[in-house]
């Protein structure tokens, strides 16, 4: 039921397009990133406020849209290991919550994204309601990036503020089309 809710949910917003309004409260990424902020912070506040919930922000240059300079957020939420000293790096499970048309520098069109990727937004959102009831190991990030349909620009910037910040990554959960079947011309294999 809450797989279903959230991917519901995630396909109201119109598009969710990386360059799509940011302003809107009902419509855009921004209306997306909000809304599943918002969802991380409800799973924290009923459980003992152990996920925090957080953004990564970052700048996007080379666009071939044309768009350069553009803000974008991924969001996130981080569930603190038992002892994050002893048991370096984390892991990550991750969707990315962009949806796009055909062009991808519309970022007008009607793009619901049910497939791609709201069924991968809504597993991670999910996974987070469920685990962070839970205390383990090594600390689990739970992240819906931004700009994968742009050439993966949200795990990018992740995967480089890692870098940037010497954290070590134990292991990648990505999820991309969850559920999903194979048809159209334009759809990739299983």
């Amino acid at each position: 039921d809450s797989l279903r809710s959230y991917l519901e949910t995630l396909t109201t917003f119109h598009t969710r397009h990386a360059f799509s309004d940011t302003l809107s409260p009902d419509s855009g990424i921004g209306a997306a990133r909000r809304w599943a902020f918002a969802k991380f912070q409800e799973f924290s506040a009923a459980n003992e406020g152990r996920l925090i919930p957080g953004y990564l922000t970052f700048d996007y240059l080379g666009d071939p849209c044309g768009l350069d300079g553009y803000g974008w957020r991924n969001v996130q939420a981080v569930l603190p290991g038992a002892d994050p000293g002893s048991n370096p790096g984390i892991v990550i499970i991750e969707a990315h919550l962009d949806s796009r048309c055909a062009d991808a520098c519309d970022h007008t069109c009607l793009a619901h994204g049910a497939d791609d990727n709201a069924s991968g937004s809504a597993l991670v959102l999910e996974l987070a309601r469920v685990l962070s009831r839970y205390t383990f190991d090594h600390t689990i990030v739970f992240i819906l990036t931004t700009g994968e349909e742009q050439g993966l620009v949200g795990a990018t910037a992740m995967a480089k503020w890692c870098v940037d910040n010497a954290v070590p990554i134990r292991g990648v959960q990505n999820n991309d089309i969850v559920g999903g079947i194979w048809c159209g011309e334009t759809s990739s294999e299983p």
